[in-house]
């Protein structure tokens, strides 16, 4: 174990020396390369986002020395379904098969996959909003729990973030100490969308525009009503309006009276997916981006590359120990991770509140 951490030690010297001598020439590295991006690689006759003695921290070099570190996480994680198609990573916390994962990514009928292919009924025992974590329980027993950092990551410590059985997603560093993350902890993908544009006027609402294919053009909605109520509830501005639709899920049905003509009529509209929501900085490349990734009391940032999909698995150090649970990839250079010791507190509230709060974490 020692050599092959000191010889991803040296291996990650060598890197973060040529990254730092391209640094202003080169963007870093990502999980995928736009066509502008390769296109200036082809004419440099480099390949983007490497060093000169081209290695990076995602080299297979740089993965097999921290390989063995990480199996016995990688073997505590699990890959989890949601009618049947991949929707997050799971980190086993206990042998009695509790998993925690990101929340906001569980819908429908949940199972887990193990590395070795296994597939396992889970069922949601509890939940986190304000961190977005969802504690569940498998139908397997005698597993052998992730092992948790007993101190914090401080800044530039070596972390990675693993898969089912032996595969590492991608190797970094903590970026910076653990931070709140202000916004707001209901995923944009949550909120119901009726379409329309909003002015307003003396008797209500109006209708400014309506945008084509959405829930308020299949609903008949036309520019010129005046929105008066929603489900009973009189409206009086658009703020009103935009907070009473935002309150309802994507395919939820409400009952709107406008009025239009003189005459006041009842319609019903279907509510419809929100357009997905870019900040200035997603301009900048480096997505997918997770729908929930603002609003966290505590994160800890770091720069391992992660897919929104494998959030919910552990991110370990150079021992293999869990330093956080991956909770949103947020920034072309930044993912988030709710830190160990917070994580095991939630988990230790979620299983109180069923009488099992004698809940003991694995540690080194």
């Amino acid at each position: 174990m020692r050599t092959s951490i000191l010889r991803l030690a040296c291996l990650l010297c060598c890197a973060v020396a040529g990254f730092g001598y391209l640094r202003a020439a080169e963007p870093p590295a990502g999980p995928r390369l736009s066509a502008a991006e390769a296109e200036a690689g082809s004419r440099t006759g480099r390949r983007p986002g490497r060093g000169w003695n081209g290695l990076t921290t995602n080299d297979a070099s740089v993965k097999a020395a921290f390989a063995q570190a990480a199996r016995p996480a990688a073997a505590a994680t699990v890959r989890i379904l949601a009618d049947g198609k991949p929707a997050a990573l799971g980190t086993v916390v206990d042998a009695a098969g509790h998993v925690v994962t990101k929340a906001s990514l569980l819908e429908g009928e949940l199972t887990c996959r193990f590395g070795d292919g296994r597939e396992v009924e889970a069922k949601i025992v509890g939940s986190n909003e304000d961190y977005d974590i969802a504690l569940l329980k498998i139908a397997a027993t005698g597993l052998a729990p992730v092992t948790w950092r007993s101190v914090p990551a401080p800044p530039g410590s070596l972390v990675a973030a693993v898969e089912p059985g032996d595969g590492l997603l991608g190797i970094g560093v903590v970026s910076a100490e653990p931070r709140k993350i202000r916004g707001s902890t209901r995923p944009e993908n949550s909120r119901g969308r009726l379409g329309i544009g909003l002015g307003g006027n003396p008797a209500g609402v109006g209708i400014t525009s309506v945008a084509g294919g959405s829930a308020a053009e299949k609903a008949g909605l036309k520019v010129g009503d005046r929105v008066k109520s929603i489900d009973g509830r009189a409206m009086t501005s658009a703020d009103e309006v935009v907070q009473t639709v935002g309150g309802h899920a994507p395919g939820e049905l409400i009952r709107l009276i406008v009025e239009r003509g003189g005459e006041e009529l009842e319609v019903e509209a279907v509510l419809g997916k929100p357009e997905p929501r870019r900040e200035p900085q997603d301009h900048w490349g480096g997505g997918p981006f997770s729908e929930r990734r603002w609003g966290f009391p505590l994160v800890l940032p770091h720069d391992v590359v992660i897919h929104p999909k494998d959030c919910g698995g552990p991110l370990i150090d150079t021992d293999g120990n869990v330093v956080g649970v991956n909770i949103a990839r947020a920034l072309r250079v930044a993912s988030y991770a709710i830190p160990a010791d917070t994580v095991q507190t939630v988990i230790a509230e979620l299983l109180g509140r069923r009488g099992k709060s004698e809940w003991v974490p694995r540690r080194p």
